[in-house]
């Protein structure tokens, strides 16, 4: 499994050859953002992501074509008989993770840790209840990062199976307490299901938390940092 960091703030000029990858309907999803600041983002974290894809299918990157699952999961196109290269983005700020791998599907996730007030409301609405209660039982200090581990850990997973987060965050049950690895505990309410799963937790910077879902147990993990 190959995880890569990158950086979403580069020079004008490495962001307008980055453009030049990009498929027409990525250019006009790009022409869509009013802040500047999204617009480049999404132009370099498109252009980030068929820059390392095509080191692994030996293509241009603006050769590369995308199809879309039903909740907007992203796959790679090729030719019929070629192995597949199965992938996931994230991004958070300034920063973009991707997953690839050629043996399964894979969902990563990645947030910056920075406090905000209704941490406790969103846990007892989107989390499981064993969740939430043990959220709020944590020593205070422990609490934000916690938080940051449940929904990073969740979200990966969720983005791995394809399922959107808005009905199956609760679905889905992780280990989060401070020096307990990732674990998936529960999915859909069976704990042998989540035993078919790895999760591993990401520290690609400072001050951001990260998760990586993949199904299987026997799990070797490459990371590298995008410096071009």
């Amino acid at each position: 499994m190959h995880v890569w960091a990158g950086s979403l703030q580069v020079p004008e000029t490495q962001i307008l050859e980055f453009a030049l990858t990009l498929s027409q309907d990525e250019t006009a999803r790009a022409a869509r953002f009013h802040c500047h600041q999204h617009r480049d983002r999404f132009i370099v974290g498109r252009g980030l992501l068929r820059a390392i894809l095509s080191r692994y299918v030996g293509r241009s990157p603006a050769e590369l074509a995308f199809n879309y699952g039903p909740n907007g999961k992203p796959a790679l196109a090729l030719k019929e008989g070629k192995s597949p290269l199965l992938f996931n983005l994230a991004h958070a700020e300034d920063l973009l993770l991707l997953a690839v791998s050629r043996v399964s599907e894979v969902g990563i996730d990645v947030e910056q840790i920075r406090a905000f007030g209704d941490a406790d409301s969103i846990a007892a609405s989107h989390f499981s209840h064993r969740e939430a209660v043990g959220l709020r039982n944590l020593p205070a200090a422990q609490r934000l990062k916690a938080f940051y581990a449940l929904w990073t850990r969740k979200e990966a997973l969720l983005k791995a199976t394809g399922d959107g987060i808005g009905q199956s965050l609760s679905q889905v049950e992780v280990s989060f307490s401070e020096g307990e690895p990732a674990r998936l505990l529960e999915l859909h309410g069976s704990s042998e299901a989540a035993q078919a799963w790895t999760l591993r937790e990401l520290l690609p910077a400072p001050g951001f938390l990260g998760a990586l879902a993949v199904p299987g147990t026997d799990i070797r993990l490459n990371c590298w940092r995008w410096s071009e």
